[in-house]
């Protein structure tokens, strides 16, 4: 049996969960002020609506996220192998560029459309659009992180025992 080098992983674990604090924190803090501006504009029934919109969102990214995370974790232990020649850490420097393309795209397309959705004066819908796209942002990188220490807490059992 091949021998493992895991402290990177245990390290990329306590990292994810440290940030999932953070955005945990921040997703209130969101909340907080999303529910203040509906109330002000009179419409907190739009606070709901946000939430269960980016919990279709959510939805429909776990698949992807879990997939992804599994991408990740396996470029990892891969990376953890002790022993591994020079050209295999090309390869896995060249997956692992290849997973942080694709986080990095999906950060890029939710910039973008927080960046794209009209200032929220110009109608009473676009603040809902705002909301959803702030929560559906924070909880598929949520999502994510999650799976990705799930996965990692079993692939460390799996090769420890």
């Amino acid at each position: 049996m091949a021998a493992y080098d895991l402290t990177r992983l245990k390290r990329l674990v306590i990292i994810y969960r440290t940030i999932q604090v953070a955005l945990v924190g921040l997703f209130l803090f969101m909340a907080y002020n999303f529910i203040l501006l509906f109330g002000r504009q009179g419409t907190p029934e739009f606070f709901t609506k946000a939430l269960l919109l980016a919990m279709v969102v959510q939805l429909l990214l776990l698949y992807p996220a879990w997939w992804l995370a599994g991408r990740d974790l396996a470029v990892e232990v891969e990376a953890g192998l002790v022993g591994i020649t020079p050209e295999q850490l090309v390869t896995l420097r060249r997956r692992r560029l290849l997973g942080d393309l694709w986080k990095l795209s999906a950060l890029g397309f939710f910039i973008v459309f927080i960046i794209m959705v009209p200032d929220a004066g110009k109608g009473r819908g676009v603040s809902l659009i705002l909301a959803a796209s702030y929560f559906s942002f924070l909880l598929a990188t949520l999502t994510y992180l999650q799976c990705f220490n799930l996965r990692a807490g079993r692939k460390r059992k799996e090769l420890s025992g």
